[in-house]
């Protein structure tokens, strides 16, 4: 093996600060070159905040000194490269937001909606500071799934907030009547996402949440050209027409540089109350094949309950409640 590919696999041993993933997977590596000893190594970490920036650099310091036949290393650092750069906006999302978690889907009905709202409270359960956009601004159902109905005062000139369950939360369900349709175009969604990054008094994050709408529109492409995402997450059903349009999801964000943090499949199976035996009703096994396909971790499988419905619909995410087995599945992919 030489030493160049020696490094390589190297890399592909140290994990992304916080997640078992490891860097390469994650697209943070693009080039490794070496010569008579020398290493260059180009990162692709400048979208990331400062401190993970330096974590990551000290990782990779770390190891690859140590590698034999390393007599120098240079470590480059870059940041993702956009299809349009003179298009690009700069981002806007606000400093004291550490990480910016987006939850997709390529098809609508899957549970997208349920699994970020899900992930946000059983993150704040374990202590973080999370909030939670709901950018779905076709079909915004999150605050009913919080059980809440309204924005607190704004302050300063800023959107308050509403917070439920320690997740602070905003939604243009909140800004219009609850019969009425959002009937806009493009630049009107954009307005919105920037806003909602730049006009909300969100205080200190530790993970913003955003649950987009399904597919690859203009409000995905907005948020990650306003605030660069941490990762993202892809929701989809074990059916082979949920996991086509999945794939599209897959695809956008890994062509806009966004990594993605892996797959959750949702409604896996139905067990039965009376016979105890598991139903797939949506087929078996195709998040399992989806994500080996396409090298992506399976974060987490759901089973189809009533008390997940039950509980978007009343305002008490599964996340809270014990006795669930979709909540206490979410709860390990939020420990992740």
């Amino acid at each position: 093996m030489t030493l160049k590919d020696q490094v390589w696999q190297t890399l592909k041993s140290i994990s992304y600060p916080g997640y078992s993933r490891d860097l390469v997977s994650f697209g943070l590596v693009s080039r490794v070159a070496e010569c008579d000893g020398l290493v260059t190594i180009s990162l692709v970490v400048g979208n990331l905040a400062p401190d993970v920036q330096q974590t990551i650099i000290s990782l990779v310091r770390a190891r690859v000194e140590q590698e034999p036949g390393v007599k120098k290393l240079n470590i480059e650092v870059g940041a993702p490269q956009v299809a349009n750069p003179r298009a690009a906006p700069a981002p806007v999302a606000p400093a004291s937001i550490s990480h910016i978690i987006a939850v997709g889907s390529g098809k609508g009905g899957v549970g997208k909606s349920t699994v970020a709202v899900n992930l946000a409270v059983a993150m704040a359960q374990q202590g973080l500071r999370v909030g939670l956009i709901d950018a779905d601004v076709y079909g915004p159902n999150v605050p009913r799934m919080l059980g809440v109905e309204s924005l607190p005062p704004p302050q300063d000139g800023k959107i308050t907030p509403a917070e439920v369950y320690g997740v602070r939360v905003v939604s243009i369900a909140f800004l219009v009547p609850a019969d009425k349709p959002v009937i806009w175009r493009g630049p009107l969604t954009d307005k919105l996402i920037r806003q909602f990054l730049t006009d909300v008094a969100w205080g200190e994050l530790d993970v913003l949440v955003v649950d987009l709408p399904p597919g690859t529109g203009d409000i995905a492409l907005s948020l990650i050209q306003h605030a660069q995402p941490s990762g993202a997450i892809v929701v989809a059903t074990p059916q082979e027409v949920a996991l086509d349009d999945a794939r599209k999801a897959v695809a956008m964000f890994q062509q806009l540089k966004v990594p993605v943090l892996g797959v959750v499949e949702n409604m896996s199976y139905f067990e039965c109350d009376d016979c105890h035996k598991q139903h797939d009703l949506f087929g078996h096994g195709g998040g399992e094949r989806f994500s080996h396909e396409l090298r992506l971790p399976l974060l987490g499988m759901l089973p189809l309950e009533p008390s997940v419905r039950a509980g978007g619909d009343s305002g008490r995410p599964a996340a809270l409640q014990k006795n669930s087995q979709a909540g206490a599945e979410l709860r390990k992919i939020a420990d992740r």
